[in-house]
């Protein structure tokens, strides 16, 4: 089993490290550079046991039913010793790497995939020693939670490169200690005897305030790219799909290994508990980490809150009156097809010519993309009256979010807006709607 085991563990890293190469959009890292970097991670378990063997064993730290003590441990005897053990194949690969680990994101996922070959060791050790029912709960809480933490160790570099230049070594080791009590508050609830039985809860709780800073830390080091353009953005549904058809294998793999160490009636009953633990703390994960908004020099600060919102008797869903509805926070806008026509000629094209304010098709030019009052997403195009390049008037367009966004599933949607006398704190009621249009490649 511990083959089967391996290449799990493994499968479990892979989805994380092209997570990382499907968001890393301005400047893609070189996957033989991650792979070294995923290597030095495994290995760095092994500093773990040196440190348990030959400091806290001879010593005598360790867990012993105290609450201030087991707190401490799960502290410093495990969140600072394996945070340590994580940043050791991250500050080599800099090194190694410095003149390719040139942009924030960059920082964020060599010490992610650092912890990725941490967690799929220790991963393997878990599922070696208890079985494969933990397989589908550990490939989302526990390897989500090892790239949080150990982020937050690059984030603070990223803070003093990128934004203040503020507190040095400091700052550095602040955020390390923050890594560390991160990690302890994580495991402590589970390991404490006297909240064993229902830390978890807390566990899970916490994991998905950490999905929300997480999510954060990502689009901030995304938005102060040193390549940063508006010409790209991040294709939300791509990421979404793969993750889950990934993370559908993982179910498949718990099944069949349940399936062939018990039985299939045990194998039934533990892949319809794991849908309704570990399949919605994995949808929830997935579909908060891909969703950014991209806005150049943009710090958004980190606040407790969770990445989704509840509401309680929501109104009418598709079948029947909804008691409850669960909606995921962040950008949920996938402007990949409209953004694909941004500082592009394309042709516009009224949605219904028997009233239309243009009149006839328009040769038009996106000129800029802006975000206005609440972030509202807005683009400036130049629209033509004839073949004269000087012959133009400024308009906005506004992509339409809801219902028929797509003509023929390919051509976006857009509100053709006009406004007297512009400023960045407008909204979209400030201007003046004149009609729908569609935007098409120009040939």
């Amino acid at each position: 089993m511990i083959v089967a085991y391996t290449f799990i563990a493994l499968f479990i890293a892979w989805i994380w490290v092209d997570y990382f190469r499907l968001i890393d959009i301005y400047e893609k890292e070189r996957l033989g550079d991650f792979i070294i970097t995923f290597l030095l991670g495994c290995a760095s378990v092994l500093v773990v046991f040196g440190i348990d063997d030959y400091v806290f064993d001879k010593i005598g730290f360790d867990l012993n039913g105290n609450f201030l003590n087991d707190l401490l441990y799960s502290i410093f005897g495990v969140g600072a010793v394996e945070e340590f053990a994580k940043l050791i194949p991250f500050v080599i690969v800099y090194f190694v790497f410095k003149n390719r680990i040139n942009e924030p994101i960059d920082y964020l996922a060599y010490i992610s995939i650092s912890a990725l070959g941490f967690s799929a060791v220790e991963n393997v050790l878990y599922f070696n020693y208890n079985g494969p029912g933990l397989i589908n709960g550990r490939s989302i809480l526990a390897t989500v939670s090892h790239m949080f933490d150990s982020s937050l160790i690059a984030y603070g570099f990223i803070r003093y490169k990128y934004q203040n230049k503020k507190g040095g070594m400091l700052s550095l080791f602040l955020f390390f200690l923050l890594a560390a009590v991160s990690h302890g508050f994580y495991d402590f609830w589970m390991l404490y005897e006297k909240t064993a039985s229902f830390g978890w809860i807390i566990s899970v709780i916490y994991f998905f305030i950490t999905l929300s800073w997480f999510a954060i830390i990502l689009n901030n080091a995304l938005n102060n790219s040193t390549f940063f353009t508006y010409k790209r953005v991040i294709n939300s549904k791509k990421v979404v799909n793969r993750m889950l058809l990934y993370y559908g294998l993982i179910f498949i793999s718990q099944f069949v290994l349940i399936w062939y160490t018990e039985n299939i009636n045990i194998a039934v009953s533990n892949i319809f508990n794991s849908i309704l633990f570990a399949g919605i703390i994995i949808i929830i994960t997935v579909i908060r980490l891909s969703r950014f908004k991209l806005i150049e020099n943009r710090w958004d600060n980190l606040k407790i809150e969770l990445p989704f919102s509840v509401t309680i008797f929501g109104g009418f869903a598709v079948g029947g009156f909804s008691p409850m509805s669960i909606k995921v926070k962040g950008n949920s806008f996938d402007e990949t097809h409209i953004n694909a026509f941004y500082n592009e000629y394309f042709i516009m094209n009224p949605l219904n010519s028997r009233s239309s304010f243009l009149k006839y098709d328009r040769i038009s030019f996106i000129e800029h993309k802006l975000y206005l009052k609440h972030d509202e997403l807005f683009y400036k195009a130049k629209v033509y009256s004839s073949a004269n390049e000087l012959d133009f008037k400024y308009y906005f367009l506004k992509p339409k979010t809801n219902g028929t966004i797509l003509i023929n599933n390919e051509f976006p949607i857009a509100a053709l807006l006009h406004v007297e006398d512009y400023h960045d704190n407008l909204e979209y009621k400030d201007f003046n709607f004149l009609e729908w249009i569609v935007l098409k490649p120009k040939i």
